[in-house]
């Protein structure tokens, strides 16, 4: 699910003149500074703009939601990033559907000492609107959020193409049987409400399959 990446350098390296707090809340990127029990240290206004659009959430000060992801998939992205390593995770929101991307790391010791955080500190960016994350993209994340199958993969892959279920089962050569059957696993895994919203999600403009 998590891909190894280098850290932000422009965030580091903007501490080295400047005041920890002051340097977080200047930068136009979302931030957010949590440890790595979710809960929320700190979130500069580029974020708090995000969370009163809904596009994070958190309860009694601690991180529930980041886009698609929820509190099980970000403590594991927050284990990662507690051993040191960075990592990129993609990301969708709804119910209108943009994406990006978020990256995880260790906050520098000598930024967490110099704002009074723990040394387990760790920091979030969100990146939105990558225009790079492609309707292939977006179906290989949710392929790797959702535990899709191989077969229900292609299926999502067909479907958003445009193919009719039924065009889809012959180019399987599967029963349309089968195939309905995997939409219905598809829906249930994305937590979809319709085909519909699932071809939304994934970039898709084609007309819905019947």
């Amino acid at each position: 699910m998590l891909h190894a990446d280098t850290a932000t350098p422009s965030v580091h390296q903007a501490f080295q003149d400047s005041q920890p707090m002051d340097v977080l809340d200047a930068l136009p990127q979302p931030l957010l500074v949590v440890l790595p029990d979710r809960r929320v240290l700190f979130a500069n206004p580029s974020a708090e703009r995000l969370l009163a659009d809904g596009l994070w959430q958190t309860r009694a000060d601690h991180l529930m939601a980041v886009g698609q992801l929820d509190a099980r998939q970000l403590a594991e992205t927050l284990a990662l990033a507690a051993t040191g390593a960075s990592s990129r995770t993609g990301l969708w929101f709804t119910p209108h559907l943009s994406t990006g991307w978020l990256q995880a790391s260790a906050l520098a010791n000598s930024i967490a000492r110099a704002s009074g955080w723990p040394p387990n500190t760790l920091l979030l960016v969100i990146h939105l609107d990558q225009p790079a994350l492609t309707q292939a993209a977006r179906i290989e994340a949710i392929t790797r959020q959702c535990r899709l199958s191989p077969a229900e993969r292609h299926v999502l892959l067909l479907l958003a193409d445009g193919e009719p279920v039924e065009a889809a089962s012959r180019h399987l050569g599967l029963c349309v049987s089968t195939v309905r059957s995997h939409v219905r696993s598809l829906l249930g895994k994305t937590q979809a409400p319709s085909l519909m919203q699932l071809l939304r999600w994934t970039g898709s403009a084609r007309t819905l399959p019947h």
